[in-house]
């Protein structure tokens, strides 16, 4: 049913306030598409709502996304089709699925990732630019209150924010849930009811049914603004630590890959505790994608190993941390890998970010500072290449015989006693020509390699990207 036309009281028309809210975090833009999603309760229909409401002034393309968890069986089949029907009636695009959750675990963050993908996807799809959620103020003070009572930094007391990744926007994020309420009532709005908000088995309903009640009243009448208003303050102050800690990052970063990030030790011990873990947060998020498996706990870890010169730590399930002077390196398991070398050529090695060139240069063209001006260019006897040209990493029973020295060396004591610390060893490449290797790529070319006065042309193989490229030149 469409809201009623009349005129709406002052007291209780939100569109004045919810526009400034929107104005002054620079949310929407004229010629926007907002996603909006919508599961028919109070809170989605008033955005929906207002929104439409701003469509025209702001040339909004609205478009309505519901997603039906399949968790309340008939009620979530009655408000998937609520929604639809909504929808029609406000001549509004709507996209709808159904999801399977599962049980296991927290079914409810279950269905919250699931419907943010599903809205994600919608955007994507449609072009859209913005997603619009429903979130009250009253949301962000059982928020605030549920991270204090669970353990949270400054990232997590600031609560919700009103603008995320310049994706998600809340613009009822100032707004209390009673005076969506009154406005519901005072537009005529139909919406739909969830019960399961009453149950008091979840903490977040104890806290909006037990707890914030029980501080109203004994304590402070206005907690749900003053919560909302500190979650508004830290926000600022994270903003300013998170920003400082991407600063602190960039100096202390000494190379960054898929698998690896290599920090000076000392720039990271070297700041203030506050930044140091805000530091070490962004260094994780940055091999992993989220921060989300890092805890305090992990962090603490980390921080012990200022205590030893030398030692690692696992901080998640595919994430360690290596203490060896003066590196502080993140590090997730590097694959074992294989590949054809193209002479001459370029190859890329994908699992260590780098990449190989070759090319077969007369004799008479290479100069002898050429030899060795480079720790990852190798001048190579081409008639000593037997067999295919290959890159691989190390093996457990690789040897070969480094040149410079008498007999043959395990490749991995040539890693330990040249200080290549463990997590970084499986990164080293090894050149292969056949079966044997010709260069442990960055440190010692084999005596077989070596160019002579016999040689008649030289296979010049250069290694570009990687860690070692970054770090060890940089300490030559």
């Amino acid at each position: 049913m469409k809201p009623s036309p009349g005129a709406i009281s002052t007291t209780h028309d939100l569109l004045p306030e919810v526009q400034s809210y929107i104005d002054g975090h620079d949310m929407i833009r004229p010629g926007d598409g907002i996603v909006i999603g919508v599961s028919g309760g109070p809170d989605s229909v008033t955005l929906l709502d207002l929104l439409s409401r701003l469509r025209e002034s702001l040339d909004l393309r609205l478009f309505v996304a519901h997603l039906n968890h399949q968790l309340r069986g008939l009620a979530s089949d009655e408000d998937h089709q609520f929604v639809m029907d909504l929808a029609a009636t406000m001549d509004l695009p709507c996209f709808s699925e159904r999801a399977t959750v599962s049980a296991a675990g927290s079914p409810e963050a279950a269905a919250r990732d699931a419907r943010l993908g599903f809205l994600k996807e919608v955007m994507r799809d449609i072009g859209a630019s913005r997603i619009a959620l429903g979130h009250t103020r009253s949301d962000q003070a059982e928020t605030v209150l549920m991270r204090l009572i669970r353990g949270a930094g400054t990232t997590g007391l600031g609560g919700i924010r009103p603008v995320r990744d310049g994706i998600w926007i809340r613009p009822l994020l100032g707004i209390s849930r009673q005076r969506i309420e009154e406005y519901v009532e005072h537009r005529n709005l139909h919406v739909r009811h969830d019960h399961s908000n009453t149950e008091t088995r979840f903490l977040r309903n104890r806290i909006r049914h037990l707890l914030l009640p029980e501080i109203a009243s004994e304590y402070n009448p206005s907690i749900e603004a003053v919560l909302a208003r500190s979650a508004e303050i830290i926000q600022g102050e994270d903003q300013l630590l998170g920003q400082q800690a991407e600063s602190a990052f960039r100096e202390a970063l000494r190379y960054e890959g898929k698998r690896k990030i290599i920090l000076d030790e000392n720039a990271v011990f070297g700041y203030h505790i506050a930044l140091q873990r805000r530091l070490l947060r962004t260094a994780f998020f940055r091999l992993r994608g989220c921060a989300r498996g890092l805890d305090e706990k992990g962090v603490s870890r980390i921080e012990g190993l200022y205590l030893t010169p030398a030692g690692s730590v696992h901080v998640s399930a595919d994430i360690s941390v290596h203490r060896s002077s003066p590196w502080l390196i993140l590090s997730r398991p590097t694959p074992a890998f294989e590949t054809d070398v193209a002479v001459p050529g370029v190859t890329e090695i994908p699992e260590i970010g780098a990449f190989v060139e070759t090319k077969i240069r007369p004799i008479g063209d290479v100069q002898p500072d050429e030899l060795s001006s480079d720790p990852f260019r190798a001048c190579i006897d081409r008639d000593a290449v037997g067999g295919r040209l290959t890159l691989r990493n190390r093996r457990r029973a690789d040897r070969f015989a480094p040149f410079g020295l008498s007999g043959t060396q395990k490749v991995s004591d040539l890693l330990i006693n040249l200080k290549i610390p463990r997590p970084l060893r499986d990164e080293v490449p090894l050149l292969l020509g056949g079966q044997a290797i010709l260069w442990v790529v960055g440190l010692r070319t084999d005596r077989s390699t070596a160019v002579t006065h016999r040689a008649r042309t030289v296979l010049e193989v250069t290694l570009r990207g990687g860690w070692g490229e970054t770090v060890i030149s940089s300490q030559a």
